[in-house]
């Protein structure tokens, strides 16, 4: 088995078990068992299991990252050039679309419900983990939120982007829950995922705007 194809097997075997029962539940043997690999494997290409789970996070993160500042960068410059402020609709729509779009995607379901876990569980050690993958980016459009929303504090500022991020984990549940057959049908969705993306951002802009 070449080089790549072993990482990826035991990332796609990671990130499953990571999901079905939790990073503190899942042993190597687990991941190694699916991946067709033996536990020396993954710790020559990862080291630990904790080394393993941030490459999880990375595989998915850093990517999706690249897109959403790139999209922040580009709403900045084009009020920039119309001599304006961003406004609060333009920088969720930055966030929140290429997010959404991504993570409903079947290769992305695994991953979701690890970031769920992170996020309901919170335990320290993984959440430790995944902060310098995600607050660098969050602060990044905090800036931005700050110069749009100046009559507001900053912590309200702030607080309202966490709701908000939460009003996106629960519509990207609603959407997979559907896909999936695997939730409550009064928590899912079978709205086309274009609709939920422009019905999520009407939401969090006037929960951030008018609140």
């Amino acid at each position: 088995m070449a080089v790549e194809e072993t990482k990826t097997n035991i990332l796609d075997a990671a990130e499953s078990f990571f999901a079905e029962m939790g990073f503190h539940a899942t042993s190597l043997r687990q991941i190694t068992e699916r991946a067709g690999v033996n536990v020396a494997s993954v710790n020559y290409h990862f080291g630990s299991k904790e080394n393993l789970m941030d490459a999880v996070l990375r595989r998915r993160l850093e990517p999706l990252n690249v897109i959403r500042l790139a999209r922040l960068e580009a709403v900045k410059a084009e009020a920039a050039e119309a001599g304006k402020t961003p406004s609060v609709r333009a920088v969720m729509v930055a966030l929140i679309n290429p997010t959404l779009r991504a993570v409903v995607q079947p290769e992305f379901g695994g991953f979701s419900m690890i970031m769920s876990r992170i996020f309901t569980e919170h335990k320290g050690a993984i959440m430790e983990r995944v902060r310098p993958l995600i607050e660098p980016l969050l602060d990044r459009y905090l800036d931005v939120l700050y110069e749009a929303l100046p009559n507001l504090p900053r912590e309200e500022v702030a607080l309202r982007l966490r709701m908000s991020l939460g009003a996106m984990q629960h519509a990207i549940h609603a959407v997979r829950g559907y896909q999936t057959d695997s939730g409550p049908m009064a928590l899912t969705t079978a709205l086309p995922e274009e609709v939920v993306v422009d019905s999520l951002i009407d939401f969090v802009t006037r929960g951030m705007e008018d609140l």
